[in-house]
């Protein structure tokens, strides 16, 4: 897809200037200390002949997986340019908290309080300086056109930019950079938009999926033809199985490490209601590519009653019984601390019920639980043994009260 725009001059001292580009341009962002994809794109980079310094990062380098400072050591030998994420900025600030502008007291912002501070603790003091240099925006000309790159918006980096919102931000933003091109990132999933003569590029991230169901993670490929850009989305996959092995065994939100695998995200409490509409429906390359809408397709009955990923839905049954729901999970939390009995044997207790009771979210919970608590499998199948013996004989000793019945009854 070809776009001619109008070239603009502007000087901001808030925007580093890097002069002008040529040649193929490969766009990011989101990392999340994901080093596996990190390692992946690099391999593509190299494999398509892009040179590091025509790599271009939206930011948040690092987030919530677990290898903050691998990433950070390896993005700083491959040379690639990025400006400051939300996370990036916050760091710099020795902020504690990662500055998501998520919802206080939502899903995310309760996972933020486990994965930043990690990170934050994880990173070299070198690292930190490293970061601590980062530019906040960067632009450049390409193809005789200013282009400008932002992680959420110019003046509010944490601002979720996505296609069906944030029309007049975007109009504010190509006014207070004299852009002709905005190449963003922060909220996760890939688009182009043009916008009133203007081109909103935003190439996705590779450290998650883009809640399509898939493993794929997103980026861009720029280039010039016929002195016009020309812009691809590109996916690729990577092993994502290592790096939510290591998210696990460092006790990382498992909410997000599942996202690796289902490709869904936890929550979809940032999306506008039309981003919602499609978690779970595979993105499209061709039509993202030829800027066609898919048409909506249509769900699949389930092929039983029970679907996997109800267990992430959990916490909204306080939707429609706050108080009473509030309670439970009070309550919940309260017995699972350690107490005279440790976290280990609780885990153990509460997966061999979960048989018992025949509830596979419980089974599907408390197996990754105790996985991460360091049970055995051996140990686990014998708390299933002992779940089904009891059971068992409960149905057994039942037993006598049908031959009691039996006796009185043929006297």
């Amino acid at each position: 897809m070809l776009f001619h725009l109008i070239l603009y001059t502007h000087v901001d001292k808030k925007i580093k200037h890097i002069g002008t580009k040529s040649g193929k341009l490969l766009l990011f962002g989101g990392v999340y200390s994901n080093l596996q994809a990190l390692e992946k794109l690099i391999a593509i980079a190299k494999s398509e002949g892009v040179a590091a310094e025509n790599c271009i990062s939206t930011g948040d380098i690092i987030g919530y997986c677990a290898q903050p400072e691998e990433t950070v050591q390896l993005f700083r030998k491959w040379g690639a340019r990025s400006i400051a994420g939300n996370v990036e900025l916050q760091l710099a600030n020795d902020s504690e908290d990662c500055g998501c502008d998520f919802k206080s007291g939502s899903r995310c912002d309760n996972f933020s309080k486990t994965w930043f501070p990690y990170t934050k603790g994880y990173l070299s003091e070198g690292s930190l300086a490293w970061i601590s240099e980062i530019p906040e925006n960067i632009s450049f000309q390409y193809a005789g056109k200013t282009v400008t790159v932002v992680h959420g918006n110019y003046g509010n980096i944490s601002e979720f930019v996505f296609k069906s919102n944030a029309n007049s931000s975007k109009e504010n933003c190509f006014i207070a950079t004299n852009s002709d091109v905005i190449i963003a990132g922060h909220c996760g999933l890939p688009f182009h938009q043009t916008f009133k003569g203007k081109l909103w590029l935003n190439p996705g991230v590779i450290g998650m999926p883009a809640n399509d169901g898939t493993t794929r993670v997103w980026y861009m490929t720029l280039e010039i033809e016929n002195n016009e850009i020309k812009y691809t989305h590109r996916s690729f996959e990577y092993d994502y199985k290592k790096a939510q092995r290591l998210m696990y065994a460092n006790h990382l939100p498992e909410a997000y490490a599942d996202t690796l695998s289902s490709g869904i995200w936890d929550n979809m409490e940032i999306l506008p209601e039309i981003e919602k509409m499609g978690q779970g429906i595979p993105i499209n390359l061709d039509n993202l590519n030829t800027n066609i809408v898919p048409p909506k397709k249509q769900k699949k009955m389930a092929d039983s009653y029970y679907d996997p990923k109800d267990l992430r839905k959990f916490s909204k049954i306080t939707e429609w019984s706050e108080e009473l729901g509030t309670k439970f999970f009070d309550y919940y939390g309260k017995v699972f601390e350690e107490g005279a009995l440790s976290a280990r044997e609780k885990s153990l207790i509460a997966l061999a019920v979960s048989h018992v009771v025949k509830c596979p979210y419980c089974i599907d919970a408390y197996t990754k639980d105790g996985l991460q608590k360091g049970i055995t499998k051996e140990e686990m199948m014998e708390a299933v043994h002992v779940g089904a013996a009891i059971e068992s004989g409960a149905t057994l000793v039942h037993g006598v009260q049908m031959m009691n019945k039996y006796d009185k009854l043929s006297m």
